[in-house]
């Protein structure tokens, strides 16, 4: 017996191809880390202006 599968979410369908993730290199590393303390560095500067 054949069940009709729901069109809008095919849980049984077959599922694509997933790509190995690389690990990031230190270079990459030490970007994002820069990165994300701009992003703080920034941001305690506006919540200190908005806030103060």
């Amino acid at each position: 017996m054949l069940i009709k599968l729901n069109l809008i979410s095919p849980t049984f369908a077959r599922q694509e191809r997933v790509r190995q993730e690389k690990a990031l290199t230190q270079k990459q590393w030490i970007t994002i880390d820069r990165i994300v303390m701009i992003i703080m560095f920034l941001g305690v500067i506006a919540g200190a202006i908005i806030f103060s």
